[in-house]
């Protein structure tokens, strides 16, 4: 995740457990590498205001931080978090920042409303959505992902899906509802990554 829309600052995280924080910008552009959950994790997500970070991973919680306690002593604790009881595949906030969207091993797409304001336990999300996330050993997991943008001022989110005839799915990002399911002859197996096209109002849509 790049760090507040500088794209000479990212945000990385490790198998063990750490996020990391580098600037390119710098001889010595380790700022620092902290620990921030027990386990593996999956993905790290800057809020658009560039101060909420949300951590996602294999513990059953999604946590977000506050960036601007984040030192070389790490002694601050989550703002707020959810507590989900599987692990979580990723947690991504949407383009204007309202919504986070967690795809999670409970079988679930959760999009938790205004997530980076909260403050301790989110005790349920804004929209569930029931979702068949097991895609097995040989697969990738399922990681919802958003549009980067759209003129219609509804934001939407695509992902990958277990049906026959393979599909991918577009969901709405406000009402949580499936906007469209995506199939044709050229689909043959699950797509387990998706994602839209970054520089463009239209519906691109790629997977696999």
């Amino acid at each position: 995740s790049n760090s507040g829309g500088d794209s000479k600052c990212l945000f990385v995280a490790t198998s063990t457990g750490n996020v990391a924080h580098l600037d390119l910008r710098k001889r010595k552009s380790l700022s620092y590498n902290l620990k921030v959950s027990d386990k593996k994790i999956n993905t790290v997500n800057l809020h658009p205001d560039g101060n909420i970070l949300a951590v996602a991973g294999n513990e059953p919680i999604v946590k977000l931080w506050d960036v601007r306690k984040f030192g070389s002593n790490m002694e601050s604790e989550p703002t707020s978090f959810q507590n989900i009881g599987r692990s979580v595949n990723s947690a991504f906030f949407s383009p204007s920042g309202s919504s986070l969207l967690t795809t999670t091993q409970l079988d679930t797409l959760d999009l938790l409303g205004d997530a980076h304001l909260k403050s301790g336990l989110i005790k349920k999300p804004t929209h569930r959505i029931r979702h068949n996330n097991k895609t097995g050993r040989w697969l990738s997991t399922f990681m919802a992902r958003w549009h980067p943008g759209l003129d219609s001022g509804e934001e939407t989110f695509v992902v990958g899906s277990m049906q026959q005839p393979r599909t991918i799915e577009i969901f709405s990002g406000t009402s949580g509802k499936l906007l469209r399911g995506i199939r044709g002859e050229a689909l043959t197996a699950v797509a387990s990554r998706c994602c839209f096209h970054p520089n463009t109002n239209e519906l691109i849509v790629v997977g696999g």
